[in-house]
């Protein structure tokens, strides 16, 4: 005879209604969190970074060779995702934030997974709701699809791994880590600073097998970034390689930090103070540790450019949030030894240097006041009470006048027309199909790479049919130049222009 099924437990009716609380309350974050992102979906064409990617992706897979005929410093990784939404969405800002969302969701995810170490309650929905906050928001730039906004998931997810492995000690969670953090790298350099910090992390654990978990993770991280760059090793070469992805910085770093005692002596107390901080919380929990690390070293990484951008802090919020789920009873308040207190003295040194540089930046000040116009402007929008020019005038008057040019450029049928865009915001490439002249998309980077001179001599030899500019301003050269071989065809806000070369017809 067989035997009674074993009887299913039922729940109460006010277990289930617990349970249900619990459900609601753990999706409250990542639905807050898309609530935020919503607009970012409709967004105009309007940041010069994302337009700087996005044609470079879309260049690099329609005839021109990444690092060779098509200059950028950013790693690959970065362009594969952005052609991923080219592909699906087209030259869209729904594709890029609709990717950059997701990947948002993925660090709420980490961030989730790890603070299951936490009892429940606030002390994991307190931390939950502040990151889906920050990740959201403009000011960190949560609303865009920079590198920044992509690294956030491998990176969060790697570091989740080396919880893990740290945990249950064993080296086979340090691979996944070590290939999800790779992947970081693969999006920009940047993401180096998680690497050295979970390596520094298992180094100086107390647990035996140190050296096979360091090597397991960094083995794993180098073996991926090598796959991901061994098609540009063959087609760019390794000079033009090491050029664009290490030593430009050192040119672009070199500009924005004076080698002096003000700028070095605070940045290298704060290493210092990393290092024996690290050491000092040896017998922490693998979280507690892991949080504080992974906090200060994304802190001192953001700081070493001398760069007051707000964006450059987005990776540091998953760490941020980690720490403060912790602070019901931080130990280094009750133990005064230097080791203990290295850790918040370090990340004191770089939030208050950034602040300082963030304090005399306006790019910080615009971020702000597009945070508390963002929501209002969106809904304006969409019931109708506010303007397309309006909303594309938020965002600037180049937006505006760009966006005016491309409408000229598609109803004149002069898309395909070989161009130079003389502005930050490189978007009419890509958005009226116009065939670039110079290596670089984002003119700021042509001046950059080329020289001002060598850049103009290159316009004057290409003779383009098109020259798009804003209403920056550009060089006499230029100027002269333009008036002796073109004509303007059209005027846009913001003093923008589309210049139309004399033996052209449109």
């Amino acid at each position: 005879m067989l035997p009674e099924p074993l009887a299913s437990p039922t729940l109460s009716g006010s277990e289930r209604a617990h349970s249900r609380r619990a459900a609601l309350l753990a999706a409250l974050p990542f639905v807050i969190y898309v609530g935020l992102r919503v607009p970012s979906l409709f967004e105009p064409h309007w940041y010069s970074d994302e337009a700087g990617y996005a044609t470079t992706a879309w260049f690099s897979t329609h005839g021109l060779a990444l690092y060779q005929t098509i200059w950028n410093n950013k790693p690959p990784l970065l362009f594969w995702i952005y052609d991923v939404a080219l592909w699906a969405f087209g030259p869209s800002e729904f594709g890029l934030h609709l990717l950059s969302t997701l990947a948002g969701l993925l660090a709420l995810g980490a961030l989730g997974w790890a603070l299951r170490r936490r009892p429940g309650g606030w002390r994991r929905l307190g931390p939950l709701l502040a990151a889906a906050v920050l990740l959201g928001i403009p000011f960190l730039g949560g609303d865009l699809a920079l590198p920044e906004n992509f690294l956030i998931a491998p990176e969060a997810l790697g570091m989740v791994l080396v919880l893990e492995g740290l945990e249950r000690r064993q080296a086979r969670w340090m691979v996944g880590a070590g290939l999800l953090l790779a992947a970081a790298v693969l999006i920009q350099q940047t993401a180096l600073a998680a690497v050295a910090a979970a390596a520094l992390l298992v180094a100086v654990r107390p647990e035996p097998f140190r050296g096979r978990r360091i090597g397991a993770l960094l083995l794993a991280c180098g073996v991926g970034v090598a796959a991901g760059l061994a098609p540009y090793l063959v087609t760019a070469g390794p000079g033009q390689l090491w050029h664009f992805l290490v030593s430009s910085y050192r040119q672009y770093t070199s500009q924005s930090l004076p080698l002096t005692a003000l700028t070095l002596l605070p940045r290298a107390l704060a290493g210092l103070l990393l290092l024996v901080g690290a050491a000092g919380r040896r017998r922490d929990t693998p979280l507690a540790q892991l949080a504080a690390v992974w906090l200060v070293a994304d802190l001192f990484a953001y700081l070493l450019p001398n760069r007051p951008y707000p964006h450059f802090l987005l990776p540091a919020v998953v760490p941020l949030c980690l720490v403060l789920s912790g602070l019901h009873r931080p130990s280094w308040v009750s133990s005064p030894r230097l080791p203990r207190l290295a850790l918040p003295a370090s990340a004191a040194l770089c939030v208050g240097t950034w602040a300082a540089l963030f304090a005399m930046n306006a790019s910080g000040l615009f971020s702000g006041l597009l945070t508390l116009e963002y929501i209002p402007l969106s809904v304006g929008r969409a019931v109708g009470a506010v303007t397309e020019t309006q909303y594309l005038s938020a965002f600037g008057l180049d937006t505006l006048g760009e966006s005016q040019a491309v409408a000229y450029i598609r109803s004149h049928h002069l898309e395909g027309a070989s161009a130079v865009v003389w502005s930050a915001n490189a978007w009419p490439y890509l958005l009226a199909r116009l065939r670039p002249v110079l290596p670089t998309p984002a003119i700021y980077m042509d001046a950059f790479w080329l020289g001002e001179r060598a850049l103009i001599d290159r316009v004057r030899s290409s003779l383009p049919e098109l020259v798009v500019v804003d209403g920056s301003g550009i060089p006499s050269a230029l100027r002269d130049f333009l008036d002796s071989s073109y004509r303007v065809v059209e005027r846009g806000a913001g003093g923008s222009a589309v210049w139309l070369r004399e033996d052209s017809s449109g």
